[in-house]
């Protein structure tokens, strides 16, 4: 499922995680124990002597404690949890992990369940939904309203081979009556794919191997499947900095000229590539 619906990196530092630093805690440490017995100061500065060595041992256990409970507070914040302590914050919100569900996916699920269990009819209730039918296989959903009392769910599934299946799958749950709002006209699609051809021309520096160029495609297939969610608009200017790797002194996009929207029931996907190596 694509990070589209929040961007958990893009979060700020938790105020209770606590900066660590080994040299301060024993500083501080030493500080204090001079504050205590001055008498002690001298010997203190000697790297070999036992009190220095002790102070250093007890420091550096000091900064494994305050680290393990930094772990703890990463365990039970769902932007950080992983693994089995994320399993645990999805029981406690409802939501069990679907059998291979890698955590990013789970982690984005559990946020959802919270959000559509607000209102019920909206578009995180019906999002919600079609999450919980298909779970870890679905790539993107998205519900509009094209008309009063019309909902529309568009689904871009990752397996395209089994995505008649899945959608049926997602259908009948979406359309059940503990899920479908009783004055709602609910239909559930797949996503209209909207092919895009690409043509450009790549310069290259000086000395550069030709490897450089032939890798370019290949590169920007991988990046669009990366991006590619329902709604995404295709622009010349991300084709051209996929395309601006290492060894590439210029490209020039010919197609798209512009950039080209897509509508949220509607997925971009790269059509015909045409790449031309100018020398």
């Amino acid at each position: 499922m694509n990070s589209q619906y929040f961007d958990f990196s893009a979060l700020p530092a938790p105020d209770i995680i606590e900066p660590l630093d080994y040299e301060t805690i024993y500083q501080a440490r030493k500080d204090r124990f001079k504050s205590l017995a001055p008498q002690y100061a001298d010997a203190l500065e000697l790297e070999s002597d036992p009190l220095t060595v002790c102070l250093q041992v007890e420091s550096y256990r000091e900064l494994l404690l305050r680290q393990r409970i930094n772990e703890a507070a990463y365990a039970n914040l769902l932007a950080t949890a992983k693994s089995s302590d994320l399993d645990q914050l999805g029981v406690f919100y409802g939501l069990v992990r679907a059998e291979g569900e890698e955590d990013g996916n789970y982690r984005l699920r559990i946020r959802q369940k919270t959000l559509a269990s607000s209102t019920a009819g909206s578009k995180d209730h019906y999002r919600n939904a079609a999450l919980t039918a298909a779970p870890n296989t679905i790539q993107d959903v998205e519900v509009d309203s094209p008309t009063p009392g019309r909902v529309r769910v568009s689904i871009l599934f990752q397996d395209k081979e089994h995505a008649d299946d899945l959608l049926e799958q997602v259908r009948n749950h979406v359309l059940s009556d503990q899920v479908k709002v009783l004055t709602d006209q609910v239909e559930v699609n797949h996503a209209e794919e909207v092919p895009i051809d690409v043509k450009a021309d790549i310069y290259l520096q000086d000395n550069v191997p030709n490897w450089v160029f032939t890798q370019l495609e290949g590169k920007l297939h991988e990046a669009w499947q990366e991006t590619m969610a329902l709604g995404v608009a295709m622009t010349p200017s991300w084709l051209s900095a996929q395309l601006h790797v290492e060894g590439v002194k210029h490209v020039e996009i010919h197609t798209p000229s512009s950039l080209i929207e897509i509508a949220s029931n509607q997925y971009a996907q790269l059509g015909q590539i045409q790449l031309c190596l100018i020398t």
